[in-house]
Parts: structure tokens; C-alpha cells; sequence
């Protein structure tokens, strides 16, 4: 049974694999797009395609022999416009589907976000799976969601299982909640915790998502299904941020109140763009750190059997030994 796993070379792709191997799955395909040393997928025997997946002649026939698509390419970028996100997300994971239609594939497994429940209410409710999510205005977010719909309407029409990941904040050796706070840290302004990072950081390692979505190709039960993963840490940004300041002997400056954030990322994302620019802080990253972002995992537990094996100690002292 060969398994495709789009996006291998990144974090959360390259974890998979890592868990595929554990497990004795060796039929991987994996494909990637910026430029990477190959040397520690082809070791491992892994048969690997240079594709671009938002482009539809570029990933012709990629899925051509695979039971098994894991789609974890995506664009990690905090801020974009609206066409960048929606020709990353939405039409690379149409293009996808209709070569998996193609190609025979049984089952589609799509890594979504959190970001999609980004409209609830946690005053209100602790989402599971079955609350209704909405679109906020953040491109991010609200392409998630039209993706999730296009992935569930279009496998249920075309007889393919589909499985919907929904990861919190995903955290390990070069994930953008690694490398991005480190960067701001070194900036003048510095990193700034928003309403005294005391809202939950809703973390969750790589490798448990990995061991996630491997349950997920090999359950049955998660068949049709949308899955929310996060780590029950306890832990907030205050002391996330801090501890990875830690690491490489740096310091959070101070704190604004949330609506002042959003205020200045909205403005930013407007002015910075002007000048060829990025903004310092985007609308997307303020929501995900300065509001509460909880929800329940307990349909992963129950119908999974999955659980959070790597704790909060030992997932920071990888990251730090990955900096080192």
C-alpha cells in the first residue's frame, strides 16, 4: 500500500514519514517544492517528486499507484492576500483530489486548522467537531474552511474517505512557532506578548499529530470524520514564549492589549504590502495568540484510542537541542 505525503520535507509531512517508518510502512512517495536536502529521504528509501502543487500540470498523475493521501503542503505564512491563500490551499487541494479521483486512491486525508473554529466563542462553548464554524475575514482561516467543504463534498461524491485534521498551534524543530517569535525576539520592537500572553497557547508536537494522523490511516473509525488535535498542556503563551526565549538567551519586551494588536496588524497589512514589505504582526497571529483557541479532543480519545505521548518538557528540550 503506497502512501503520498504531499509537503514531506515539512514539519508536519517529515513527522509522518518519520512515524509511517516506525510502524513499518516503507511505500512512501513524498513530494516537495522549495529547495531541500533530499539525502535523509532517499536513505530512507523514500521515492521522492518535485512538484508544485498549486499547479495542476505540475502534479499530474502524482498520486498515480497511492491508496493513501496525506495533503500537509500548505502556506504557512501568516499574512498573504486572498488569492495567494485560496491558490494554496483551495485550488492546490482541488487539483489534488481530482488526480486522486483519477488514480484510484481509497482514502484522502487533508491537514486543516484550528483556525477554522477561529469564530467560536470560547467564553461561550469548548468546540468539538460537531459546532458550526463560520468565516472570520482572515484569508487563512476562511480558506480552510471552503477547502474542508470542498474535500468532504467531493470525496462523498466520488466515493472516496476522507479524513479532516484540525491541529492547534503545531510546534518542533523548524516550525514557524519555533522560528518566527525567535526572529521578532531580535528585532527593535521585539516580541510582544498580547493582553500578557495569558490566554492558552493550545500547543500541540509534531509528533503527536503524527501519531494522530497515522491512527487516522489506519482506523477505520476515522473514516468521513473531522478530527481536532491539541496537546493538554496547560500551558500559555506568557510561558511558551518565554521559555523559548530561554533558549537562545533572549527576552519578551512587554505586552499590548489585544484590540490595540489587531488594530496595528490591520494597518500594517495594509501600509508594509506598499513598501514591498511584510507586515510585523498580521491579523492572523494576533487572533491566534491573543484570544483563548481551546478545544476538544476528546473524539480523537474516544474513537482513536489517541493520546498526547510527548510531554511539554521533552517536546521543548527537542527544540532546543534542534538549535543548538
Amino acid at each position: 500500500m503506497k502512501i503520498i505525503i504531499t509537503g514531506i520535507t515539512g514539519l508536519i509531512g517529515n513527522h509522518v514519514m518519520q512515524v509511517l517508518l516506525q510502524n513499518n510502512y516503507n511505500d512512501i512517495r513524498g513530494t516537495y517544492f522549495s529547495n531541500r536536502n533530499l539525502e535523509e529521504y532517499k536513505q530512507q528509501g523514500i521515492e521522492m517528486r518535485y512538484a508544485d502543487i498549486s499547479n495542476e500540470n505540475s502534479i499530474k498523475n502524482i498520486t498515480k499507484d497511492c491508496a493513501i493521501v496525506v495533503h500537509s503542503a500548505a502556506r504557512v505564512m501568516d499574512f498573504g492576500t486572498k488569492q495567494q491563500f485560496y491558490a494554496a490551499h483551495y485550488d492546490a487541494t482541488h487539483y489534488l483530489l481530482k488526480d486522486a479521483k483519477k488514480n484510484g486512491v481509497q482514502h484522502f486525508i487533508y491537514v486543516s486548522s484550528v483556525g477554522a473554529a477561529s469564530s467560536i466563542d470560547r467564553n461561550k462553548i469548548i468546540p468539538d467537531e460537531t459546532v458550526p464554524v463560520k468565516k472570520t475575514g482572515i484569508h487563512y482561516d476562511d480558506v480552510k474552511i471552503d477547502t474542508e467543504i470542498l474535500v468532504r463534498n467531493f470525496c462523498t461524491k466520488n466515493n472516496l474517505y476522507y479524513t479532516i485534521i484540525r491541529p492547534t498551534a503545531v510546534i518542533g524543530k523548524g516550525s514557524v512557532w519555533v522560528t518566527e517569535p525567535l526572529k521578532r525576539m531580535d528585532t527593535k520592537l521585539g516580541l510582544k506578548l498580547i493582553d500578557h500572553g495569558k490566554q492558552p497557547a493550545c500547543l500541540i508536537d509534531a509528533e503527536n499529530l503524527a501519531n494522530g494522523i497515522f491512527l487516522c490511516m489506519t482506523k477505520e473509525a476515522a473514516h468521513n470524520q473531522t478530527f481536532f488535535f491539541m496537546d493538554d498542556w496547560e500551558v500559555s503563551w506568557k510561558q511558551y514564549f518565554t521559555d523559548l526565549g530561554v533558549m537562545k538567551g533572549k527576552k519578551i519586551s512587554n505586552s499590548i492589549p489585544f484590540t490595540l494588536a489587531f488594530l496595528l496588524a490591520s494597518i500594517a497589512e495594509i501600509l508594509f504590502p506598499l513598501f514591498g514589505k511584510n507586515p510585523p504582526l498580521a491579523k492572523k497571529s494576533a487572533i491566534a495568540t491573543g484570544t483563548n483557541r481551546l478545544v476538544s479532543t476528546e473524539k480523537a480519545k474516544t474513537l482513536l484510542g489517541w493520546t498526547s505521548k510527548i510531554s511539554y518538557p521533552t517536546s521543548m528540550q527537542r527544540i532546543k537541542e534542534s538549535l543548538n
